[in-house]
């Protein structure tokens, strides 16, 4: 993707010599900074607009809807927000192993509706809310009847080992959401009173750039033009107090926990312990014990949109129907980009001088077949260029035969075969051809054929063959092993940096006017991994080893 740098020089004319530099640098795949250029093609967009290739980093993503995995039922915003972003009908993970967990009854009468009590039970590791005492008396309603379960158990815990502060003799709350709701409302309130004069703050805490009074207040600093403006207060902010009560968010803890907690682990051993996987996932209290698991609630899940950073157009818009996998709109590279295939150019006469790629032969030219597939319905142009020789320490000459070649439009099939207009030896040539990627020695290295600067190795219906040579120099065996201090990781692997130009012409239909045809062009970096590099040691031929 050429969105390499995400900010760029504020002076137009260094922006301009920072992209004449960058047009005539060499694509290294070797720095570090190419982790964040290189993606494979099927994990990158196209925008039509600014006809541009386009990453993730480069666009906008936008939640279309919010849905419960396991019930598909879509929730609203607003609930959302009031209710948070977990499933609150009857869709529960076990705590356990984190599978989803059914709703069994304990008692089924024979020809009858199954009545309570009712538990939760997982299909995968067989543990059961029974376990911990939990039982539901109805099969709907089960979040909240989890909730006053829970609070019971929270309230009994809480009392029972309390040693309230001489000061603060007031009771605990039951609720865990209740407590983070009034630490919300007193750190709002403390925010409020340490910042008054911010123009964006509301006075509920919040910050908001499009209500009435944040205009007021914003158009207020450009208005209010006095003796004392653009000056400083001399007036120190107020600092912000802990919250003393309950009240405030306040929550006391027991003084004895630890002591019960040594205690319950002295007599029930380690294994009565949970992971930190279990820990992370409960929603309240950190549960040290498995008899302190809760059922979790199931997490939401979203369906997103990308836009395009620059102009804004969508790219990738799914359907709003949760049950539905199709997209409304997905501009993909993989339909706009030709697909590049590189593979070893055998001699079908020479068996044994075939090419290893974990295993390269150095000292000598390597012959592969670099192959390009046209997914546009448009014939294409297309210009390689690739550096005298591949960045890095040990760098080997690299030769494209044929440099520019043109590849057909992606037509149907069926269109190719009825044409009437072609004689019968092209017809012969096209069936013998119509196979993409075959290894058989007439697709590639047939015997008594050279391969020639300046022409195609093989052509198809939508996809063109070239031949690269490759001169392979000898990588160092301590250099392959990461032995030398000097080394950089994976010295020994082949990788080409190749520069891919694309033109062609699209047909535009204006108002009024008859259609006419506007050229088009794309460019960008192709990295290709060939292979890796065999090293030279006594005895023959070796493979280098990697760590």
């Amino acid at each position: 993707c050429p969105c390499t740098d995400v900010s760029g020089p504020a002076n137009k004319y260094l922006e301009h010599e920072a992209d004449d530099e960058e047009q005539e640098r060499t694509f290294d795949p070797r720095s570090p900074r190419t982790n964040y250029s290189l993606y494979p093609l099927d994990h990158l967009m196209y925008c039509e607009d600014c006809q541009q290739i386009r990453c993730p980093r480069c666009t906008i993503e936008e939640i279309v809807c919010w849905y419960c995995p396991g019930c598909l039922f879509e929730i609203p915003t607003s609930q959302l927000k009031s209710e948070g972003n977990r499933c609150q009908r009857n869709c529960f993970n076990c705590p356990v192993c984190l599978a989803p967990m059914t709703v069994n009854a304990l008692e089924i009468p024979d020809n009858q509706r199954p009545i309570g009590p009712f538990i939760l039970a997982c299909g995968y590791c067989h543990w059961t809310s029974q376990e911990i005492g939990i039982q539901l008396d109805k099969i709907t309603h089960m979040s909240a009847q989890l909730s006053k379960i829970f609070n019971k158990s929270l309230r009994e815990t809480s009392t029972k080992g309390l040693v309230p502060e001489p000061t603060l003799d007031l009771p605990t709350p039951d609720n865990p959401d209740i407590v983070l709701a009034n630490l919300k409302v007193f750190l709002k309130s403390q925010l409020n009173d340490s910042h008054p004069d911010n123009p964006l703050l509301t006075p509920s805490g919040d910050v908001n750039y499009s209500s009435p009074s944040s205009l007021a207040r914003i158009m207020s600093l450009y208005t209010n033009f006095g003796a004392g403006f653009g000056k400083k207060s001399a007036q120190k902010p107020s600092t912000m107090r802990e919250s003393v009560s309950l009240d405030e968010g306040l929550r006391l803890t027991s003084t004895n926990s630890d002591i019960d907690a040594i205690k319950k682990l002295c007599d029930e051993g380690y294994s009565s312990t949970t992971t930190p996987t279990q820990r992370s996932e409960q929603i309240h209290a950190p549960c040290h014990f498995a008899s302190d698991l809760r059922p979790i609630p199931m997490l939401l899940r979203t369906k997103r949109a990308n836009r395009c950073r620059a102009c804004r157009h969508i790219l990738v818009k799914p359907e709003t129907k949760v049950e539905s996998t199709r997209y409304r709109i997905r501009l993909i590279a993989l339909n706009y980009v030709p697909t590049i295939n590189i593979k070893p150019l055998h001699p079908s006469s020479l068996p044994h001088q075939r090419i290893d790629l974990n295993n390269i032969r150095p000292l000598q030219t390597s012959q592969f077949l670099l192959s390009l597939r046209n997914p546009l319905f448009d014939p294409v142009t297309v210009t390689l260029a690739t550096p005298y020789r591949t960045p890095g320490r040990w760098g080997h000459k690299v030769t494209i035969l044929c440099p520019q070649f043109d590849i057909a439009a992606n037509t149907d099939a069926w269109e190719e075969a009825l044409d009437t207009n072609k004689s019968s030896s092209q017809h012969k040539e096209t069936r013998s051809t119509k196979r993409f990627g075959d290894t058989r020695p007439q697709y590639a290295g047939q015997e008594g054929r050279v391969a020639e600067a300046g022409k195609v190795w093989e052509k198809g219906r939508n996809w063109t063959s070239v031949v690269v040579e490759v001169g392979v120099v000898d990588v160092p065996a301590a250099a392959a092993d990461h032995d030398d201090d000097g080394g950089e990781e994976d010295e020994d692997l082949l990788e080409i940096p190749t520069f891919v130009r694309m033109e062609w012409e699209v047909e535009v239909e204006e108002k009024g006017k008859e259609g006419g045809k506007e050229k088009r062009e794309l460019a960008y970096w192709v990295v290709l991994g060939v292979g890796r590099v065999g090293s030279i040691k006594e005895g023959g031929m070796t493979a280098s080893s990697v760590s």
